[in-house]
């Protein structure tokens, strides 16, 4: 009866601490996806389509859009010096 227990408490803590724990392990995943993004300073004579050509993108006009909306740029003039975040 006491083994019976002993499993019993034993089952019970492996069940709390596996639904206290797994938030966390699933918010580390998350913050890896969102450090994959990759800074680029701007030099003189940049703008986006320069970039994306640079960074051998198939889709400029989709890389203008995703690089505008992810640094909330109403427009695509870029300044010298700037770091922009690339998705």
């Amino acid at each position: 009866m006491n083994n019976l227990k002993n499993v019993l408490y034993l089952l019970t803590f492996v069940v709390v601490f596996s639904y206290i724990s797994t938030p966390f392990l699933i918010n580390d995943k998350q913050q890896v996806a969102i450090s994959d993004e990759i800074s680029y300073k701007v030099v003189k004579g940049d703008n986006l389509w320069n970039i994306g050509y640079k960074l051998n993108v198939d889709n400029i006009s989709k890389f203008i859009f995703e690089v505008k909306k992810v640094n909330n740029l109403a427009e695509s003039r870029l300044s010298v010096d700037q770091i922009i975040k690339i998705p």
